[in-house]
Parts: C-alpha cells; structure tokens; sequence
C-alpha cells in the first residue's frame, strides 16, 4: 500500500466539478435490444448529481457472477424468462436469500405476464417491483429509476449508521485505550457522514506541523486517523494535501478554535487545540450546511480531538 495518497485533484486554473460515485445498475436479459434501449434511454439519468453506471449479464448464471464480483449494485433490471421460464424468479430468491443481499433492488421485467403473474409474484419473492415490458414507457422507467435508486440510497445509508453504532458500542467497553478511541471516531464518523451527505468519501487527519511551511515546495502529510468511502483502505496512512494546501493554510491563518469552509463541494474543517494541535475533517459531497450540519461537525471535531490528547497524556511517562 502506498503511504501517498492524495486529496482528488483540482485544476489550478479552472475547477472541475466533483465526480460522484455513479449508481451501478445490472441489467439481466436475453434479449440484446433490451441492453440497448435501456441504456441509450437513461444515458443522461442521474439522481443527487450521481450518474448511473451499467453493467450487462444475459443468463441467470452471468448474472450470479456478477453479483458475486461486487455487492454495490444499485439496482437489477431482471428478465422472468431467459433460459428457463423462470430463470429471473430463481435469480431473485438466490440474490436475497443466498447471496444474502438485501440492498440492491431488484425490478422483474417480462415480455409474458402469463409465464409469472404479478399478485402471485410480488407475495411469494422478495422484489421491488413487477412490470410488463410493454407498459414500460419512458415516463414510467424514469420514475422506477427514482423511486427505486432513492429507495437504496436510504437503505445504504442506513447500513452505515448501524456501522457506525457497531463500532461506537464495541469502543466503549474500553474508552480510556488509544485503540478504543480510534475505534469511536470512525463510528462516530461514519454515521456523521451518512447523516449529512450523499456521498460517502470523508477522511479525518491529524495535521503534523514538524516543518510545515505556506510555501515550502514538499507537502506536510497528515495521518489519518478515521475515514469513510475511497479513505477507508488508508486509515494509519500519510495523507499529502497537494492542491488543498492553500485552503487549509487560509483556515490556519484564522487563528479561531473551529474554522472551515465548502470549496468545489468538499468541507474543510480545521480545528485548533488548547495543545496546539491540528486536526483536519474532509468531507466530499456537500454543497451546503444548515446550522445543525454546522453544531454536528464542530462536536464531532471538538469531542473527538480532546479524546485523543487525553489518550497521548494518559500514554505519556509521569515526571518524577
């Protein structure tokens, strides 16, 4: 693993929007012109500016390969009848019962109603939704997307405040330990950042400042100490602020106990010590913050960075 990993890159001349993180859509049909026209008639569909990105399997055995290869997809647009005239039926009870993925929505789309009809269908598997290929006008498939990609979008997002309760429950057992206090700000973290966005790419460093200069020409890492989304593999990793150098240099300028600001739709939120410490939360994904959003995060930055010098005191020998 690299100990280089790099805030996302911004063009020193003009700012590129922020990417988000697309919804990964699994279509699953026979039928090749499906894959088309789907993909053609949703090309420019996206929801909380994420785009959507597809993926192809056209057998219920294709399709079980891909669901193994990740278990990010958003949502499955599933064919009743491919190989067999249930093949779509037999897909949706091994994804939620097998597989054991409860997240991704699934949508049963058929072309013979009468191979699998719709009461019998939605009361016996656990699906989202039931349409016939013909009733699927452009104007229903764009409302489906919604409903359905909003639907997942809660859902995640209440996966990840069970996380985040998960590790904040397992820490408290053993506040006073350094471990333990690592373990209660990525709960804390994750939860937060579930809370107050859409996306989920946040890392929260320590500012080391052992010759971290405005304009010295090699950056000053942080270490991160907690971290969610793309971050999350490079927790105990140095983090370089590269570009972001100058917005933290003008929080720093500040002189204030908590300061931040929103650029490019990324929070930085610096807070300052009684000890003189740094301690930097990033947040991708946030355009606005009301003032609850605003109490939250000084909280999360205040509490969690007073627990950490306590932990370093606590660590230290006693003089005699």
């Amino acid at each position: 693993m690299s100990d280089d990993f790099l805030f996302a890159e911004e063009n020193s001349h003009q700012e590129a929007p922020a990417v988000r993180e697309p919804f990964h859509v699994l279509i699953v049909d026979d039928d090749e012109e499906i894959h088309v026209i789907t993909r053609m008639a949703l090309s420019d569909f996206s929801l909380d500016k994420r785009p959507l990105q597809f993926h192809s399997a056209y057998s219920g055995e294709e399709a079980k390969a891909k669901l193994r290869e990740r278990n990010d997809y958003a949502l499955m647009l599933l064919d009743v009848v491919m190989e067999s005239d249930h093949a779509g039926l037999d897909i949706a009870r091994w994804t939620r019962e097998e597989l054991k993925n409860r997240l991704v929505r699934i949508v049963l789309r058929t072309g013979q109603p009468g191979q699998a009809p719709e009461e019998e269908v939605i009361a016996k598997y656990d699906i989202d939704d039931y349409k016939e290929k013909t009733e699927l006008t452009y104007r229903k498939l764009m409302t489906l997307m919604y409903s359905s990609l909003r639907a997942f979008r809660d859902l995640q997002a209440i996966e990840r405040y069970k996380c985040g309760l998960e590790r904040i429950i397992k820490a408290s057992a053993e506040i006073f330990s350094a471990q333990s206090v690592h373990q209660l700000s990525q709960g804390i973290l994750e939860q937060l950042v579930a809370l107050l966005t859409r996306s989920d790419a946040a890392a929260y460093c320590k500012l080391h400042l052992e010759g971290y200069t405005a304009t010295g020409t090699s950056d000053t890492p942080f270490s991160i100490i907690a971290a969610t989304g793309e971050y999350k593999d490079h927790i105990g990793d140095m983090l370089q602020q590269g570009s972001d150098k100058q917005v933290i240099e003008s929080l720093r300028s500040r002189n204030e106990p908590v300061a931040y600001e929103v650029h490019n739709e990324t929070y930085y939120g610096l807070y300052r010590t009684t000890l003189g410490h740094f301690y930097l939360l990033y947040i991708r994904g946030i355009s606005e913050l009301s003032e609850t959003d605003k109490h939250l995060l000084t909280l999360f930055m205040n509490n969690t960075a007073i627990a950490f010098e306590h932990t370093e005191l606590l660590g230290q020998p006693r003089q005699s």
